[in-house]
């Protein structure tokens, strides 16, 4: 590909081309990586990339002076890491072609803070992109740590490096299933993405030893491509001393929308009638003779918040109404669903928030 990112007629950057490799903190493959890529990639990520001291800075106070710290730097390549915190080097870097500053790259590091962690985002001209740097340790730390965060991660489009983890689906030679790993696809479907097979597959971790086997364990999540050549490659020739295969993808910027997490029946359709027809028989159904009893009302109160979320786009206005009676009517137009609730006097709190691409709604019982 050309040095400079391919452009549309508008100028705007169509995609971005992005090198993945496991260096095993090797600084002079680093040092090498970016003058020989500088006019293949756009990004580099790096994992276990090299942390050591590169030179002493002279002291008027001091003899020794002061050691400088980190990893090889090049005047083409936008240097971004994760600076040592509590005496943890990092685990994951990235490198920015400077063709890519009119996007502003920025790591972030409010989204997610951790070590083995890389966040990435792209400012395109109507929206921002987030790519994903990982490193997951033999201990499944990273994994296990989006995992229990995923609500409150953005989407993204990229998510790549040494997961160091083992599965079927990935690698033909292995017969388990680990849990981790049905974690790792899950997680990747919660952010949008899945796990895009390489258009060359094959082994991506070759350990020097021969008595050791190869595997798979370095893996590229994406957006569904749109052709073969926009999956992901590994370099079967390239990748030096080390043990870990490079992977380059090309990653199409322009066409990607973000996903949408939660699918909408079309205002005023005949799916829309038949689906409110069928929720209004199944809420005339409902046994909700004794909600006196907590764990009824529990059920009621999530039923009917799952109600109101999938409804919410179909809308036009919501009447609340204070009855001390034996019914209450949710109002909607042109539909008109009452349910009976004896002996209750209960009042219905909807909240209702409208966010661009978005509808939530929830109701509450007091």
């Amino acid at each position: 590909m050309s040095r400079d990112p391919t452009r549309s007629a508008g100028g705007v950057i169509m995609d971005v081309c992005i090198f993945s490799q496991n260096v095993n903190c090797n600084y002079i493959h680093v040092d090498y990586v970016l003058e020989a890529l500088k006019d293949n990639f756009h990004v580099l990520f790096f994992q276990e990339p090299p942390w050591r001291t590169i030179r002493q800075m002279v002291l008027m106070t001091s003899m020794e002076g002061n050691d400088i710290v980190g990893a090889p730097k090049h005047p083409d390549w936008l240097y971004m890491v994760r600076l040592p915190t509590n005496g943890q080097n990092p685990c994951v870097m990235a490198y920015v072609h400077r063709h890519l500053a009119v996007l502003r790259p920025s790591m972030w590091r409010d989204i997610i803070d951790h070590c083995d962690l890389f966040v990435l985002s792209l400012f395109m001209p109507c929206r921002m992109v987030n790519l994903l740097n990982i490193y997951s340790d033999d201990a499944h730390t990273v994994i296990n740590l989006l995992a229990r965060d995923v609500d409150q991660l953005p989407t993204f489009i990229y998510m790549g490096s040494d997961f160091n983890c083992h599965l079927e689906v990935w690698d033909l030679s292995c017969m388990s299933h680990p849990l981790v790993a049905q974690c790792l696809l899950e997680l990747a479907s919660d952010i949008g993405l899945k796990w895009a097979q390489p258009s060359n597959p094959g082994l991506t971790h070759i350990p020097h030893s021969p008595d050791l086997a190869g595997s798979v364990i370095d893996l590229v999540f994406t957006v569904l491509v749109a052709s073969a050549s926009d999956l992901p490659r590994l370099d079967l020739e390239c990748w030096g001393l080390l043990d870990h295969v490079l992977i380059s993808t090309l990653l199409p910027l322009s066409e990607i929308d973000i996903q949408v997490s939660h699918m909408v029946i079309s205002r005023e359709s005949p799916e829309e009638s038949r689906f409110l027809i069928d929720l209004a028989t199944g809420l005339r159904s409902l046994d909700v003779g004794d909600l006196c009893k907590g764990c009824t009302l529990t059920m009621a109160v999530i039923f009917l918040s799952i109600f109101y979320y999938i409804c919410s786009l179909t809308l036009t206005e919501v009447i609340i109404i204070d009855i001390p009676s034996p019914s209450l009517y949710y109002i909607m137009q042109p539909h008109v669903i009452p349910v009976s609730i004896p002996n209750r006097e209960l009042t219905l709190h909807l909240h209702y928030k409208y966010i661009p691409n978005m509808t939530w709604a929830y109701c509450t019982f007091v």
